[in-house]
């Protein structure tokens, strides 16, 4: 008798604890829903969406706002945005896929799959392996050599190839360096491996196994989705929408469109360390493997895919992604067996405050006032660009001329590593067109002496300076650029240098 008292107790106690918890749950919950409401507001966000993944459950999935603010469509969990680089560690998931079955290692050197592949450095091209390709050791600067995928026609085996006259920042393997051509190197080696795509390859072994049925591979696929979410920037205070024309040219590093409901299956997969609903796609040990530190960034590492950090004490991993118009971000946080996924269609540091928010309520810690620190933040960043544009024009040397008639100016112009950009006279003016990006082109307008700024007609682009420069018999060999405020280039990288007219 006295036994069944204890068990009816211990039964009254499970009962309250799972209430208890569950209404501490749902008050979380609620208060994410409040936050992001009101952040909708302040940041002028058009549309977002949020899910959220505890103990193999998706506890939370909603949208906010609209797909495209000229329209009302409202974006909901299954809306599709881009996620661009939070595809990398689905690159890395599918090269764990291989390695799980003995076809590569993480150490193969990256020519054995890819034989022409090539480094700046010969030895590099030698040493550089799978494992390098996926943690940003390459030696290359951050984000150098974008250029070649990002509005580019160039297809993938062009854009690798060029890599090639990508000079390094830093010795190999010493220093952290945010690389997306490498990772479109290794969606080459699957390729390489399996005689699949990348694209293919991951539909067949994580898509339809995660019965992510709605997410796609394809920039055409996804422009013409009825429930996709077109990318917003500003322009003179003004709301516009991205004309987006992005092809497939970088799969590997991004490629993957995708929505809040179906990313919390990735994140299943993801917390159940390579196991989704009893099925094995990849082995724990490759979960390990890819959740390893690899490469120090600070108080920071990165994995395999991942960016690994410690919050409130407890091992996050996370990853962002942005391309025009578009932020989205993947956090873990093993320990709690908890993830979340944040999409977003405009970029601005909402994706950063709402994040921290969230992984502050579920680690247990009282948020911080993340809303005012990321406004702060945006504002300071903001500050200096108009800071630096009114410095420019305060050291400008006033009532110069160019050195020469226009048409001195004008020609074709070529960088080793990116390809042909063309100076032509329209209407009496000068042109500026990189070939490969027909969205990088605009008007040269006289700066000082033989400087010139241009504002670019693609949307992403900031205002831009350019210099040319003249042999002793003042003919133009070679122009510069500098872009103090561009966005994940580095136009210092490029060279010009002015072809010999054929005669």
């Amino acid at each position: 008798m006295k036994s069944k008292k204890i068990s009816l107790c211990s039964i009254l106690l499970l009962i309250s604890f799972l209430i208890t918890n569950s209404f501490a749950q749902q008050d979380k919950l609620q208060k994410i829903d409040e936050f992001i409401s009101k952040a909708m507001k302040v940041w002028e966000m058009p549309g977002f969406s949020v899910a959220i993944v505890k103990n193999d459950s998706v506890i939370f999935a909603k949208g906010y706002g609209v797909r495209n603010i000229n329209k009302s469509d409202p974006v909901d969990e299954n809306t599709l945005f881009v996620i661009a680089s939070c595809s990398k560690a689905f690159t890395t998931a599918s090269l764990a896929i291989l390695v799980d079955q003995g076809k590569i290692k993480w150490d193969d050197p990256v020519t054995k799959y890819l034989p022409d592949f090539q480094m700046y450095d010969p030895w590099v091209t030698k040493e550089i392996t799978i494992r390098d390709l996926t943690s940003h050791k390459s030696g290359l600067e951050t984000f150098i050599g974008d250029f070649l995928w990002l509005n580019s026609t160039y297809d993938r085996k062009e854009v690798i190839n060029r890599a090639r006259y990508l000079k390094p920042t830093s010795s190999f393997r010493s220093k952290y360096g945010y690389q997306n051509i490498m990772f479109i190197t290794a969606a080459e080696v699957i390729k390489a491996v399996t005689d699949t795509s990348w694209s293919d390859y991951i539909k067949t072994h994580i898509l339809e196994n995660l019965e992510m049925n709605h997410t796609n591979t394809s920039y055409e696929v996804f422009n013409n989705d009825d429930n996709a979410a077109n990318g917003h920037y500003k322009k003179e205070n003004v709301m516009k929408v991205f004309t987006d024309t992005q092809i497939d040219n970088a799969h590997g590093a991004l490629g993957i469109n995708s929505s809040a409901i179906e990313m919390a299956q990735w994140i299943r997969l993801q917390l159940g360390k390579g196991k989704y609903n009893g099925k094995r796609i990849f082995s724990e040990r490759q979960s390990s493997e890819m959740w390893s530190n690899q490469t120090p960034i600070g108080i920071m590492n990165y994995g395999l895919g991942w960016f690994i950090r410690y919050w409130n004490g407890k091992r996050m991993l996370n990853h962002g992604g942005g391309m025009p118009g578009m932020i989205s971000d993947v956090t873990l946080v093993p320990e709690e067996n908890f993830g979340f996924v944040i999409l977003s269609n405009y970029e601005t540091g909402m994706v950063g405050a709402v994040r921290n928010f969230i992984s502050d309520l579920f680690t247990n810690a009282e948020p911080k006032d993340w809303e005012k620190l990321m406004i702060n933040g945006f504002a300071r960043r903001k500050e200096a660009q108009e800071k630096e544009f009114k410095r420019r024009e305060e050291i400008r040397a006033k009532n110069t001329k160019p050195s020469l008639p226009l048409e001195k100016y004008c020609g074709m112009y070529e960088d080793k590593m990116y390809g042909k950009a063309e100076v032509s006279l329209k209407d009496g003016k000068l042109f500026l067109q990189f070939l490969p990006s027909p969205t990088f082109s605009g008007e040269l307008k006289h700066y000082q002496y033989d400087m010139f700024y241009i504002d670019w007609e693609d949307e992403f682009l900031t205002r831009g300076w350019v210099k040319f420069d003249m042999n002793f018999n003042s003919d133009i060999k070679k122009m510069t650029f500098e872009v103090p405020n561009s966005p994940d280039f580095i136009f210092t990288e490029l060279l010009f240098e002015k072809l010999s007219e054929k005669k």
